[in-house]
């Protein structure tokens, strides 16, 4: 049984919680409540609940000093926050104390189910992990490579700590390492490329991004890989002459440059520094991160090394609170073609003298969505309803670049206007859009070349495939073209790679893959049915 503690000063929402929910049926127990952060510190600290549901605002000591308290106590408890639309200066400080998750008020008693729901699923993958180390731990020689596995991602992933890796272990399962380092491999879009495939082909994916690294970095001493995410974490040991910045560059662009080859989709990688031993390759992990970061930054498909930032200045400019008032004027007056300026100069505030960090960005973003919801409110319009797959809220902490974050926006803020003026054109616009890829299908089609081709964003194309078609717009242009090399497989004389070439596709294997996706036969067994 999981023990859930609630923190909120709203007696009724407390209680709600307590009577709308039969917990003990998803195996969770109400193991306490307070209504103030001091309480409920007291009581946390005795309790050691599992997962904690508190508000942002309370009496004594707020959410944010509550979290703080509680994981400097080292307690593992997930923390849910729940916060009003006015309250996100604070949910930008959460998510900095690695919240588990943050639900905007008013919210349903589903959603906040789902969020602890989540919040368990977690623990008990936590758990199971700590099993199975223990369970190694009898039969050293047969899960050595797990046990070491174990160790490295231990020490990438957390600062190094002596009481769970002592100095002994590292030399125990021969982890003596130099010329160490940490990049990671982020699949740009990876939301989108995931959404087209199933599990087993991603596992497909991760495979082949794995093989393909390996294969480029065979002259390494070591190498090993973790998951985190969606992204992939590549450890790696070479001797002084791999070592070389030049040299790494030169194995990393071919990795980009091959994975995109292969995969047909792109990636941008990070690079931390380079350390001698490896009780500091969490420092590499961490440069890594941070350079990650700028991706959202400088855009898709780049090789960043975490030296690369510190030519910037970070910086922590004020909210820009009178772009934000400007915004909400426009969408009062239905002022759309003001809207991309507004929300441009909206960021370049932000920006100005330096880059503040993504977790700044995303917490003004979260802001300025709390205004707009406030004026979605006063003219009852529902935030939530506007999409049918995400709320605005999640979908804008999921975008990669400061682009998509904008396009995003601007999607958003023109559905407001869709819904306070009832004149649709989607109908037409789906048609320009399909019109496009039926006379360029055997090209490089993107959706950015859609946008510019019919004037829209990127974003909101992609809602229409999703809204007016049913499908996203990746796989409406898969069906199109595997339709059309239907056809030209029943020419004898054209060979299978001309026909990938012909309906867009630059690599045979990619081509061959995605037809038997979408018709169980590979483009030779089709031909050979439809000849017969």
């Amino acid at each position: 049984m999981y023990t859930l503690f609630l923190v909120d000063d709203e007696i009724e929402l407390v209680e709600g919680l307590k009577e709308l929910i039969d917990w003990n049926s998803y195996d969770i127990e109400i193991c306490g409540e307070a209504d103030n952060g001091v309480s409920a510190l007291e009581q946390i600290l005795k309790i050691k609940p599992d997962i904690i549901i508190m508000d942002i605002k309370m009496p004594k000591m707020n959410g944010i000093e509550l979290l703080e308290n509680i994981f400097s106590n080292g307690l593992n408890s997930k923390c849910i926050i729940l916060s009003g639309y006015d309250d996100f200066a604070y949910a930008k400080k959460a998510i900095s104390l690695s919240a588990c998750n943050y639900l905007l008020k008013p919210c349903r008693p589903s959603e906040i189910l789902d969020s602890v729901i989540d919040a368990k699923n977690k623990l008990i993958e936590e758990r199971l992990k700590d099993e199975l180390l223990k369970k190694y731990e009898g039969n050293l020689n047969e899960y050595l490579p797990i046990i070491k596995k174990n160790i490295l991602q231990e020490l990438i992933l957390k600062p190094y700590n002596k009481t769970k890796v002592s100095e002994e272990n590292i030399l125990l399962y021969n982890l003596e390492y130099e010329n160490l380092l940490i990049f990671i491999i982020s699949i740009d879009h990876s939301t989108l490329i995931y959404d087209l495939f199933n599990d087993s082909d991603i596992d497909f994916i991760k495979s082949s991004i794995k093989t393909i690294a390996s294969e480029a970095l065979n002259t390494v001493e070591y190498m090993d890989y973790f998951e985190e995410d969606d992204d992939i974490i590549v450890f790696l040991s070479f001797n002084n002459e791999t070592a070389k910045s030049d040299t790494i560059y030169l194995l990393l662009e071919n990795i980009r440059n091959s994975i995109k080859a292969f995969l047909g989709f792109s990636v941008t990688l990070a690079l931390g520094k380079t350390v001698n031993r490896l009780e500091d390759i969490n420092s590499s992990y961490l440069n890594a991160k941070a350079a990650l970061e700028f991706k959202f930054f400088l855009g898709d498909n780049n090789i960043i090394h975490s030296d690369y930032i510190n030519s910037y200045k970070v910086v922590n400019n004020p909210y820009p609170i009178a772009e934000e008032l400007k915004l909400i004027n426009y969408l009062r007056t239905g002022a759309i073609e003001e809207i991309r300026p507004s929300l441009n100069s909206f960021y370049d505030k932000l920006c100005n003298g330096g880059m503040p960090t993504k977790k700044n960005i995303q917490g003004a973003t979260l802001s300025l969505l709390g205004s707009i919801n406030k004026f979605c409110i006063e003219n009852d319009i529902d935030i939530n309803a506007l999409s049918k797959l995400s709320s605005p809220f999640d979908v804008v902490l999921q975008c990669e670049t400061i682009d998509e974050l904008k396009n995003q926006l601007e999607l958003i803020i023109s559905n407001i206007f869709a819904k306070t003026n009832p004149l649709n054109k989607n109908n037409s616009l789906i048609k320009l859009a399909i019109n496009f890829i039926t006379e360029n299908y055997s090209k490089d089609i993107t959706l950015e070349s859609i946008a510019r081709e019919i004037h829209l964003t990127p974003g909101y194309i992609s809602q229409l495939f999703k809204q007016e078609i049913g499908i996203n717009f990746l796989e409406f242009l898969h069906k199109y073209r595997i339709e059309k090399s239907k056809e030209l497989l029943k020419n004898k004389l054209l060979k299978n790679y001309e026909i990938a070439y012909m309906v867009g596709y630059t690599n045979e294997k990619h081509f061959s893959k995605t037809f038997k996706r979408y018709t169980g036969l590979t483009p030779s067994q089709y031909r050979a049915s439809v000849a017969s």
